[in-house]
Formats: structure tokens, sequence, C-alpha cells
């Protein structure tokens, strides 16, 4: 009887053990699929996709720094059914600037490279 309760035991742990290490590794970014990806990036839960236009745009446009990016989708992410999270973008680097505007509250400045590159909300 004494047994049956430690191998019990054992295999909640097991099972425990496997659930936190999942939820602390991100599991959702693993798979085999290959993913043409859209350049975005989420911050403050709102998903930004880059000006379809790629020119820089005048830093006096460009406000306060609202964040860095925190992770890499397109490097390490194998799962089209991948949930971003706010600092996750596609291609920029980890690190890369996020900048608010002065005056529009539905896109973004991403420097790089010294330059600002428009980052905008998509019209539903």
């Amino acid at each position: 009887m004494l047994n049956k309760k430690i191998i019990v035991f054992i295999c909640i742990g097991i099972l425990g053990i496997l659930l936190l290490m999942g939820y602390i590794f991100r599991v959702d970014r693993f798979g085999m699929a290959s993913i043409d990806w859209v350049d975005c990036i989420q911050i403050n839960n709102v998903k930004y996709y880059k000006d379809v236009n790629k020119v820089p745009i005048e830093s006096s446009l460009v406000d306060k720094k609202i964040g860095k990016v925190k992770f890499n989708v397109s490097e390490n992410v194998h799962n089209s059914g991948y949930m971003f999270r706010n600092g996750d973008a596609t291609y920029l680097e980890v690190g890369t600037e996020i900048n608010s505007l002065k005056s529009d509250n539905n896109a973004i400045a991403i420097k790089i490279n010294g330059l600002y590159y428009l980052y905008k909300v998509m019209a539903d």
C-alpha cells in the first residue's frame, strides 16, 4: 500500500515539474513549422506593424523612450500558434529602442542604427 502512494506522489511530482518547465521555457515557441513572419512588435498589448514606406522619420516627431525589444520571435519561434507577449518583435534585435511619437498614439518609432522608423497599428 505504501509503495502505491509513493509511486503516485512521484508521478504527480514529475508532472508538476514538467508543467513548470513548460511555463518557464515558453513551450509555445517550439515546433516544426516554417513561418513567414510579418515585421511587427507588441507593446502594451497592442501590435504595431512596420510602415510600408520603410523610410526613416524625422527625430523631431519622436517623443520619449517607452521600452526595448525583449524577445526576437523569428529567430526563436517555430510554432505558428505562438502568442505574442509585450516586448516581442519579429525581426528587431533584443535591446532595440522603442519610442512614442509626439502626435500619433497609433504609431511608435523604432530606433535602428541611429534612425527612427515608423510602426503603426493596423486598421481593422
